[in-house]
């Protein structure tokens, strides 16, 4: 049985295509997720494989590995098998100095997600390190592969638990929808990262979540309230769902802020302001005199300069 000694990082940007020799169509499920033992059905291009992976040792850098090729035909089968939500993406090989890094580039629910992964002799083997290679996710599990696979596409599940604490509010359910579909065109056109953008577009959703509360405890809906009350709720919600902590934390930091702009502090933040500004100036929650100032100080990205 063989160790694979490999390390994983985001990709920043699409730089690495230029770069790459040669690509692959890859496709994969799972029939075993146990972390102990991961069982994986691969097709990539005209081949089939199965593989036998073992957990990851402390650093997330070593584990062991069995492969073996199979008939294709098998493998379509056996994909039928698997558990749910297949992964589809293109490998993308570049090669640096002696070594070879594999860019996977997702597609369906995961566009927009990037990996580079490099296989190395030992853990501790120096490497030339690219300009478009990001933050390092060694160890990870977030990253797996297998436990992408794992969750499904939270964001119609979350949107029904939005539309459901609104009850007939429909002006602020079309409100939280239009914002979420703007912050969505605009992360999509702005080619910012899956975390980013999974941020982005949950915070479009629940931005205004807690605005009920804030009618009933204060009698109004400013800023200043929603953004004691909407992080309280949205926090309710999310419990209901598997994603990380972190992506947690960063939504209910930026629900908690979204209307104090001298703390917008990443792109998901950026583009939810002007998500939301954008849909207030369209439903005219915010008066046309202030558009000019707005766009001066406030806007960041091009894609939603289009919108105004």
């Amino acid at each position: 049985m063989n160790k694979e000694i490999e390390r994983k990082f985001l990709v920043l940007n699409n730089d690495f295509i230029k770069e790459a020799e040669s690509s692959s169509k890859i496709v994969q499920g799972y029939l075993s997720k146990d972390p102990q033992r991961t069982v994986r059905i691969r097709i990539k291009d005209k081949k089939a494989f199965i593989t036998v992976k073992g957990i990851s040792g402390n650093k997330g850098t070593e584990r062991f590995e069995y492969e073996k090729e199979i008939n294709k035909q098998d493998a379509l089968q056996l994909l039928e098998l698997c558990l749910p939500d297949i992964i589809k993406k293109t490998r993308y090989y570049i090669p640096a100095g002696k070594h070879i890094f594999e860019v996977d580039v997702f597609e369906g629910k995961y566009e927009g997600l990037i990996i580079a992964e490099i296989e190395l002799e030992n853990a501790d083997e120096n490497f030339i390190k690219p300009d478009w290679l990001g933050k390092e996710v060694t160890g990870n599990k977030e990253y797996y592969n297998s436990e992408l696979s794992k969750n499904t596409d939270i964001i119609p599940e979350i949107t029904k638990k939005m539309i459901c604490y609104f009850k007939n509010d429909v002006r602020r359910i079309n409100h939280a929808l239009k914002v979420f579909a703007y912050a969505q065109t605009i992360s999509k056109l702005e080619n910012i990262s899956f975390e980013d953008r999974q941020t982005t577009e949950i915070c479009g959703l629940l931005h205004d979540i807690g605005i009920k509360i804030c009618e009933e405890k204060y009698g109004s809906t400013a800023g200043k309230y929603q953004e004691i009350e909407s992080p309280v709720v949205a926090e309710s919600i999310l419990s209901d769902f598997n994603i990380s902590d972190k992506v947690k934390e960063r939504v209910l930091f930026i629900i908690a802020n979204h209307h104090s702009y001298n703390k917008i502090d990443g792109i998901d933040f950026q583009i939810l302001v002007e998500a939301d500004f954008i849909v207030n100036f369209e439903e005219g929650n915010e008066p046309k005199s202030i558009l000019s100032a707005v766009k001066k100080n406030v806007f960041k990205t091009k894609t939603s300069l289009i919108f105004l």
